[in-house]
């Protein structure tokens, strides 16, 4: 150990610049790693915070978007789905607003005016809203540009059937409404099967927005 001490003391006034040039030598890659590491959490950072802001504009955007638009003349209340297909039994939405506002049977809309269902349970805090795509579910609707009477059965998913007879003139992308509950378009026509008997046509159509990828409803509270 002595012996050890003696060189290094012998380098250093032999060699004064040898000692520090071996000790830049050495702690050289742990300062280019830890550079390294900082300047890659400052990127990683800057990245995270850009996402999070441009999330927060494109949210607020959807919002003005949605509150710019009335589905009715009646007051329209904001909530926010916190849970929804295939998180849900059935096409169920559960909604953040309280009991007090709404009450069952109120109509509830999505994208400012799109009508997807109504309020089916309130309790305390959350609302359950049953969308009209529930299995088995029935509605009258009319479709296509004869506005042709029918019922439609829902399916699942956003999907309706209706049968009508095979000289009905409906056509694939025909409009489908509810008579005086929405000024939006409440289905889209996708597909037209004709039953092997000839007689009646089979007619799919979907809402015209995706109930899984839906944020925010709007709840009609008209008493």
């Amino acid at each position: 150990m002595f012996m050890m001490i003696a060189v290094v003391l012998f380098l250093h006034f032999i060699f004064p610049n040898l000692i520090s040039r071996i000790s830049t030598a050495i702690a050289s890659p742990f300062w280019s790693l830890e550079t390294g590491i900082r300047s890659n959490y400052l990127e990683t950072n800057s990245i995270l915070e850009n996402a999070i802001i441009s999330n927060l504009n494109k949210e607020n955007e959807e919002l003005k978007n949605i509150l710019g638009r009335k589905a009715s003349s009646s007051p329209m209340i904001l909530g926010g789905i916190i849970k929804k297909p295939p998180f849900t039994a059935y096409d169920v939405y559960i909604v953040d607003v309280g009991g007090s506002v709404v009450r069952v049977g109120n109509k509830v809309y999505v994208k400012g005016g799109v009508l997807v269902g109504e309020v089916v349970e309130v309790n305390g805090r959350y609302v359950k809203v049953k969308l009209y795509s529930s299995y088995g579910e029935k509605y009258d609707v009319l479709i296509g540009k004869s506005s042709i009477q029918a019922t439609a059965t829902g399916q699942g998913g956003g999907s309706f059937e209706v049968i009508l007879p095979r000289e009905s003139n409906v056509f694939i992308n025909d409009e489908v409404l509810i008579p005086n509950l929405s000024p939006s378009v409440f289905g889209i026509v996708k597909s037209i099967d004709i039953e092997s008997a000839g007689t009646f046509s089979v007619i799919l159509f979907s809402q015209p927005i995706n109930i899984y990828e839906q944020k925010w409803v709007q709840i009609d509270n008209l008493d």
